[in-house]
Order: C-alpha cells, then structure tokens, then sequence
C-alpha cells in the first residue's frame, strides 16, 4: 500500500492581513448591546419588517417564538429573540451587527 506524500512548498504568510483576537473583540464592543424595537423597525423599513411578521404569525412556528418577537420592546444582541428575528429577516450575522450600529443612532 502506498501514501502519497504532499509536496512541501514554501509559503510565505502575509502577517499584516491577519486579524488578531484583540482585534475583534475591539471592533464587537463597539456593536451596541440593546436597541429599541422601534429603533429597528425604523431602520429595516416598512416593507422588510412587515415580510418578516406575516412570517413570524404563521402558525408553523413555535407559539413561543412569535409571542417572543411580538411582545419585544428592545432587542438585545446575541439573545434568542434577536437569532430568531434575524433568521426571519434574512440577515448574517454581519448585517445584524450593522442594524445594531445603525439602529442606535436613531433618535426617538
């Protein structure tokens, strides 16, 4: 029986694109922890966050979830109810952290 062995090559390793773990825990504390609901519904806009309740009133989702999301009065980052609003907007986790960002700087 025989193993191909891979061919070593030399690679060089640009350091300077690397993000560091400081780094990005700089950049997460900058992500607002808690916004408004309003303050997200002004910024997603009228028709994303209507497309996003019609889907979170079918009945094919947990009764806990939507009542979750109906009852909110602030969403907070990272916590189930956000999760689950952002699966329903469609959103990455990226575009979640930049409705945070953008979401409070909207002043009610």
């Amino acid at each position: 029986m025989s193993r191909k062995r891979a061919a070593m090559t030399n690679a060089t390793i640009d350091y300077s694109r690397l993000i560091k773990a400081r780094d990005i825990k700089a950049q997460r504390d900058l992500i607002p922890a808690e916004i408004s609901l309003l303050q997200a519904m002004i910024v997603i806009g009228e028709e994303k966050w209507g497309q996003a309740m019609t889907i979170a009133d079918n009945a094919s989702y947990p009764w806990a979830m939507r009542a979750a999301i109906r009852s909110a009065t602030t969403l907070v980052r990272g916590s189930e109810t956000m999760d689950t609003l952002a699966f329903l907007l469609g959103f990455s986790p990226e575009e979640t952290d930049r409705l945070f960002i953008e979401a409070a700087q909207v002043t009610l």
